[in-house]
């Protein structure tokens, strides 16, 4: 070994005994949760739309958004790329049964005109708000790049953007999967 490598060694193992003790507690790692937040997040889920039933709605929702982004600008034609994924969920909800989808994504290969961009994101919130999501998050807004996030506080997203081509995506929160929603034994 030379003496760059063993400052570095040291330095990955120090990393992977914090990663792997309980100092993660310590230092307010977001995904460790305690056994009251994992019992809040499993008594949520119940309470919430099935995933099969969200996932109708939230693709009702991006197809919907795609139409109003077509009908205030022709140009955009839109096709569902990549496939559709399902995968447990994160945080306080990944020890329960839940499960979360991302859906595929709806692009059109012409971006948003800027002239264009402003009222189509007052058409996508104006669609998403029924649904609780009406939380925006601005990742992008510069001339010919434009990037946003609404969520709801249940979690689910729908991702917004335009630069090369406008893009539409979305991912459930997490949910229950109908079988498992059912209380009755």
């Amino acid at each position: 070994m030379n003496r760059r490598t063993l400052p570095r060694l040291a330095a990955l193992a120090t990393t992977l005994t914090i990663l792997t003790t309980g100092c993660g507690d310590l230092m307010d790692n977001p995904y460790n949760h305690t056994d009251d937040e994992i019992a809040e997040a499993a008594a949520l889920l119940p309470t919430l739309p099935s995933l099969e039933d969200t996932e109708q709605q939230i693709t009702e929702t991006v197809v919907q958004i795609a139409d109003a982004a077509t009908a205030l600008a022709p140009e955009l034609q839109w096709e569902w790329r990549r496939d559709r994924t399902q995968s447990g969920c994160g945080g306080a909800f990944a020890k329960t049964d839940g499960l979360e989808i991302r859906l595929q994504m709806y692009v059109s290969l012409t971006p948003i005109s800027d002239a264009d961009w402003p009222r189509i994101l007052q058409a996508a919130r104006d669609i998403a708000a029924p649904l609780g999501i009406t939380q925006l998050t601005v990742r992008v807004d510069k001339p010919g790049d434009h990037d946003v996030v609404l969520t709801s506080e249940d979690g689910t997203r729908i991702a917004f953007g335009s630069n090369v081509r406008a893009v539409i995506s979305a991912q459930t929160g997490c949910r229950l999967p109908a079988e498992r929603a059912d209380p009755t034994p």
